[in-house]
């Protein structure tokens, strides 16, 4: 490659603040006519939303690009003279910002996307997601961008660089990481409760029924005078992190407590947990801005099975820690939370149980629980794997930038290797 870039303090994931340093190589093997060479640095979020119901070929899509931040170094101007074979270094030095750029009016506030100005940069990201309604393709890329051009030919001249090298660079933000010491340590102040308060109404909590089966006449008995059945109540609590660590064991706690100032009876009875399970709805969210052709958003949930039982049997009273109790709730290693101008990734929990007390079924039902998704700041390159994989291959570069909207004390003079 006749333009290399390499970077001296290259790190596997920055953060805001962090300076990045390099150098660029230019080789030149024959004369050849220059109009400059520049380096920009910027990031930028991408998304493709296509619709797929109705149709068996795939219909139009829709596309969006917002730049979240650029900047821009011209390192040589020799407006169109020509350079003499050999070989050029400039060295060049940015740091990595923690907020977006302020977007244009074309990106409206709306959930669960965010267009308020110098929101926090997002972390990068890569995914391709689809469901009987819509396709996603969603990218969010930080590079650093190497380019020659050569002086453009008469008004319809191209504007394509002769050369240019792109490096990709991993970005998380210190707000998507949380620091744990251990596994015990999830702070408490993350920790939130729903609660459910059932009442049963029963001839079975009697002592005397207690393990038997209902006679007919005594069912419709029952149906007839409910008011005058034995009553008992308990509440059920689940407690649930809004925050997680990726790859961390999930705190869930499931508490019963018996209400035995609001029952006739003078013990609580036997409370069975028969079923339970806990998942994770993953949602990614892409949008088009208006164009020609219009806007178009779309919304794709995907479901992590963490934790399911069926047929327990068995008995509660007071606090189950729910990790003790059936092994520890993990997900799958997956992107952090975050949300721009056209691309946002969020979490959802979900939990189901299933009582049975005194002949009676109870289903405590706690859907959509929104969390937020942290990397573990020990290791915060594993949110961005994916990211990696996604980009095997370089993408064709910018177009041609004038040299109007840059700075004169952004040119430097070459130096020679």
């Amino acid at each position: 490659m006749p333009i290399t870039v390499s970077l001296i303090n290259q790190q596997q994931c920055y953060a805001g603040n962090d300076r990045i340093r390099g150098r660029i190589v230019f080789q030149c093997s024959t004369p050849t006519e220059i109009q400059d060479i520049r380096v920009t640095f910027s990031g930028r979020a991408k998304a493709k939303v296509q619709k797929t119901k109705g149709s068996a070929a795939p219909a139009a899509s829709y596309r969006s690009k917002c730049m979240l931040f650029e900047k821009e170094r011209i390192l040589w101007h020799p407006n169109g003279d020509t350079v003499a074979p050999d070989t050029y270094e400039w060295p060049f030095e940015f740091v990595f910002p923690s907020h977006v750029q302020p977007a244009s009016s074309r990106w409206p506030e709306t959930l669960p996307f965010r267009s308020d100005a110098n929101h926090p940069l997002p972390p990068t990201f890569a995914a391709q997601t689809h469901d009987s309604l819509r396709k996603l393709e969603c990218t969010i890329e930080y590079r650093i961008h190497a380019q020659v051009f050569r002086p453009q030919r008469g008004f319809l001249g191209r504007k394509s660089p002769l050369f240019s090298e792109v490096i990709r660079l991993n970005f998380l933000p210190l707000e998507a990481r949380l620091e744990l010491k251990g596994t015990d340590d999830y702070p408490t102040t993350y920790q939130q409760q729903k609660e459910q308060l059932f009442n049963i109404r029963s001839m079975l909590l009697l002592p005397e029924n207690r393990g038997r089966s209902l006679k007919m006449q005594e069912k419709i008995q029952s149906w007839l005078s409910p008011g005058q059945l034995p009553r008992f109540s308990f509440k059920a609590s689940f407690s649930y992190p809004t925050r997680l660590v990726q790859s961390t064991p999930i705190p869930c706690f499931l508490d019963i407590t018996p209400f035995m100032e609001d029952s006739s009876v003078t013990s609580p009875p036997d409370i069975v947990m028969q079923s339970l399970s806990i998942s994770m709805i993953i949602q990614t969210a892409a949008r088009a801005a208006p164009s020609l052709m219009g806007a178009l958003s779309g919304q794709v949930d995907e479901r992590i099975e963490i934790l399911s039982r069926t047929s327990l049997g068995m008995p509660v009273m007071g606090k189950v820690d729910l990790g003790q109790a059936f092994g520890p709730l993990r997900i799958r290693h997956t992107d952090v939370s975050f949300r721009t101008f056209n691309i946002s990734r969020t979490y959802r929990l979900c939990a189901s149980f299933s009582f049975e007390c005194a002949g009676k079924t109870s289903t405590f039902d706690i859907p959509d629980l929104p969390v937020e998704l942290l990397a573990d700041s020990q290791e915060p390159e594993k949110a961005t794997q994916s990211f990696e994989r996604h980009f095997a291959e370089a993408e064709s570069p910018p177009p041609y930038a004038s040299a109007s909207t840059l700075s004169t004390s952004s040119i430097t003079t070459p130096e020679k290797a």
